[in-house]
């Protein structure tokens, strides 16, 4: 007969059939998982001699554990007989050492069948196995270059032409494979740069030189002092009348405004990229504080603006100076009106470009004044806190004290997210609204300085 996939394929399922049947007898041979690796037998029988090797010998251990099941049943038989003989003669008293003998030697025969059966079970066991493993890999066709990598020729090759391996079936396209869009340009893939790039945030300085306090009012009223007249002096006699000081006071108010701005986006962005709410939320923020910090130096007052800090400032009076001033002694000049309103300087707000100019400054040796550049030291002039400002314009400057301002915070900054606005709701838009609310107070306006320093 005529070695075929198709006669193989048979040959198995009949020793797994003879398998099956003993283990349905109460002896199984091998484990019931191991049947699972015959289903595979029809797609991995691809006729390569170490399945076929297994095979056969699958085949001839499985007769001899038919021969050693058979063996055991007889013995088996044979040792139900002689009990039955042993129970008979004992009832009757008529046991002899011929029957022991007999009985010994049938329990003999069952414990030496036995044994011949585990142990072609455990074979069986191992070839099942082996034959599992071999039916999965018969399945695995060996690339090309797998091929040619383990061929002898390869491994003994000195030079010259060889043939090292052949395949069978079509290996490539007429066509070079290259980066082309018109070949496998398409399957490239240019590198994708984590997360968004957006541009740096503005650094926020002028909220922290003032004391903030929490509010629960949508107003703020405080009392000022007008005026001061001082006649403090010495009793002119005895009896005579002291001098009186005058000191008027003015009840002042300030009103809580509300600093916002929203942008519309799509629900779908934001369910699918989380990282972008993050970012819109941030610049929400940071565009908001951004506003804050402009209407801190220079609001209006109007059209729900906080009056800021420059229009209630008092002019620099560079009267008395000596000649030949630089920006450093105007600074000094301004910090010297501030601490005659009887508040203490304690700060200067400048430009980028004239803080700058006044790091540059060189003594006659040229060595910097302000440090080296090296120095990573907080910026200050005259003892005092120097802020940059991208709102000041270069020129311009404010010289002031902390202690002349308060800022009154009603709501610090919320970020809420909604759909009723418009048609948002059916277009599955949402607006993301990013707000605060805050009141402003400068207490001492005298002891704010804002000039600009001489060209």
């Amino acid at each position: 007969m005529k070695l075929t996939r198709k006669n193989i394929t048979f040959a198995v399922l009949g020793v797994a059939a003879l398998f099956a049947a003993a283990a349905v007898c109460g002896h199984p041979v091998i484990p019931a998982e191991y049947f699972a690796s015959f289903g595979m037998l029809p797609f991995a029988m691809s006729g390569e001699t170490d399945v076929l090797k297994q095979i056969a010998q699958l085949t001839d251990t499985a007769k001899a554990a038919k021969e050693a099941m058979d063996k055991v049943k007889k013995s088996h038989e044979e040792l139900d007989g002689r009990i039955s003989k042993i129970g008979e003669e004992l009832k009757a008293g008529q046991t002899d050492a011929i029957t022991k003998a007999a009985y010994q030697e049938a329990v003999t025969k069952v414990a030496n069948a036995e044994k011949k059966l585990d142990d072609l079970t455990k074979e069986v066991t191992e070839l099942a196995q082996k034959a599992t493993n071999a039916l999965g890999r018969a399945n695995k066709v060996k690339s090309l270059g797998q091929l040619a990598a383990e061929s002898e020729v390869a491994k003994s090759y000195r030079g010259g032409v060889a043939e090292l391996c052949e395949m069978e079936g079509p290996l490539f396209a007429k066509a070079a494979i290259t980066s082309d869009a018109a070949s496998a340009g398409a399957l490239i893939e240019a590198y994708r740069v984590p997360g968004i790039v957006t541009d740096p945030d503005t650094p926020l300085t002028v909220r922290d030189l003032f004391t903030s306090v929490s509010i629960s009012s949508n107003g703020i009223e405080w009392v000022r002092e007008k005026l001061f007249t001082n006649n403090a002096g010495p009793q002119a006699a005895e009896g005579a009348p002291k001098n009186e000081s005058g000191l008027t006071f003015e009840k002042m108010s300030s009103s809580v405004e509300t600093i916002a701005h929203w942008i519309p986006i799509s629900r779908q962005v934001l369910a699918d990229v989380p990282q972008l709410r993050g970012i819109v939320d941030g610049k929400l923020r940071t565009g908001l504080k951004i506003k804050e910090d402009e209407a801190l130096l220079f609001g209006d007052g109007t059209n729900g603006n906080l009056l800021g800090l420059v229009p209630q400032a008092t002019a620099y009076v560079p009267t008395g100076i000596p000649a030949g001033a630089t920006k450093i002694d105007h600074l000094r000049w301004a910090f010297l009106q501030s601490s005659k309103s009887k508040y203490p300087a304690t700060f200067a707000v400048l430009s980028l470009d004239d803080w700058a100019l006044i790091q540059m400054m060189k003594t006659t040796d040229g060595a910097y004044i302000f440090g080296t550049p090296t120095d990573g030291a907080a910026p200050r002039i005259w003892g005092k806190r120097v802020v940059e400002s991208f709102g000041m314009d270069a020129g311009d400057f404010l010289a002031g004290s902390s202690l002349a301002a308060t800022i009154y915070d009603r709501e610090l900054v919320t970020v809420r997210v909604a759909e009723q606005h418009a048609d948002f709701f059916i277009k599955n838009m949402v607006a993301l609204l990013c707000e605060e609310r805050l009141g402003f107070t400068v207490e001492r306006p005298a002891a704010m300085i804002t000039g600009t320093f001489p060209a």
